[in-house]
């Protein structure tokens, strides 16, 4: 039975263009890939990667996604100005885009001369919803704010603001240090054509709450993160290598990430049947693609041991498709694998083979 809501689905489609590269693009955002992600692997690789980092990074994920929702509303037109409710118009149209992003809605809690307060209801996660409200208030009032969050109950995040006097300057552009090979639009099957609204703010797929994550916002995360990963060592025993890669703290990063993203998939419990190489491109399919991480364009045998050696064009994130091509092995081969990466300008080739030699 198909349970989509219709009005739903056509704005996905229409707002997020699907590449021959496996990307999702956001029409309304410069053309920036997206992550379609369910919610529960989201928090589940994010607990995930601190616990590998040993790090809390909240404060980091909150400030990405303030950076990254500022950027994001500078492609946008203009908001309303207006001598009558140009705040309640305003906060209505940031609304209407997080209701189709999946994040959430955002409300007044309370606005006083000692105490000012936001809420996000439904929000998707606490940092990030933190982070976004923040900017979006900021944005339909003109000026900055310092925040700070709390949950409160099933579902809501109250941000705690106060006005910032410093002359802060917007974010400068982020950008990825690999090269993507640009491909054209398709129509294609992807995951948010059975999305079906469950309430503003908040959209299902299959029962399983999703929401939209923009390539910009991780690549921010990912910077905020590298200054506090200056003493760490790499893992002993790291399944991943990164051709191409010489900054220490990347490298601790990006092995977290692909760990965090292997694991993530693991505890799933999703399948991945795998009887020769030629059906690796159906299981990115699978896997990838309908989430905008990416599609394998070729695949070939490089031992009798499962080795195989991947090609795409294009890929939301190295180490999040990398790990989640390393879960997809070993589910399939039922032991523990390793990976290569590496980028040049025909897009990417990533190369799993058996972790320990086979007797």
């Amino acid at each position: 039975m198909d349970e989509s809501t219709p009005w739903l689905t056509a704005a996905l489609r229409s707002r997020y263009l699907t590449t021959s590269a496996g990307l999702l693009l956001d029409s309304e955002s410069n053309q920036e890939p997206v992550w379609m992600c369910p919610n529960s692997a989201f928090e589940k690789w994010y607990s995930e990667l601190e616990s590998i980092l040993n790090l809390t990074l909240g404060r980091r994920l909150a400030h990405a996604a303030a950076e990254s929702e500022e950027v994001r509303w500078s492609h946008a037109p203009p908001l309303p100005k207006s001598w009558f409710k140009q705040q309640s118009k305003r906060m209505s149209i940031i609304n209407r885009d997080w209701d189709l992003r999946g994040i959430g809605q955002l409300a007044i809690l309370e606005l006083s001369d000692d105490e000012q307060k936001i809420i996000v209801a439904n929000r998707a996660n606490s940092p990030i919803s933190a982070g976004m409200a923040n900017a979006s208030w900021e944005l339909i009032q003109e000026q900055r704010f310092r925040f700070q969050w709390s949950d409160r109950g099933a579902g809501e995040t109250v941000i705690q603001i106060e006005r910032d006097s410093r002359s802060i300057p917007a974010p400068s552009k982020s950008v990825a240090n690999w090269t993507d090979v640009e491909t054209e639009v398709i129509e294609t099957e992807r995951l948010t054509d059975r999305a079906r609204h469950e309430e503003k703010g908040v959209w299902c797929v299959e029962g399983n709450r999703s929401s939209i994550i923009q390539r910009d916002l991780i690549l921010r995360f990912e910077a905020l993160s590298l200054p506090y990963l200056t003493k760490q060592p790499r893992i002993a025993d790291s399944r991943t290598d990164w051709g191409g890669v010489d900054d220490k703290e990347t490298l601790v990063f990006w092995d977290g990430v692909a760990e965090a993203s292997r694991r993530q998939f693991l505890a799933s419990g999703e399948l991945a049947l795998i009887a020769d190489s030629e059906h690796w491109i159906g299981v990115s399919k699978q896997h990838l693609s309908k989430q905008g991480l990416g599609v394998i364009t070729s695949a070939n045998s490089i031992d009798e041991n499962g080795g195989v050696k991947l090609h795409l064009r294009a890929v939301f994130h190295p180490a999040i498709t990398t790990g989640r091509l390393l879960g997809c092995w070993e589910r399939s081969e039922g032991r523990h694998g390793k990976a290569l990466w590496k980028s040049d300008e025909n897009g990417h080739e990533i190369t799993i083979r058996t972790l320990r030699e086979i007797a």
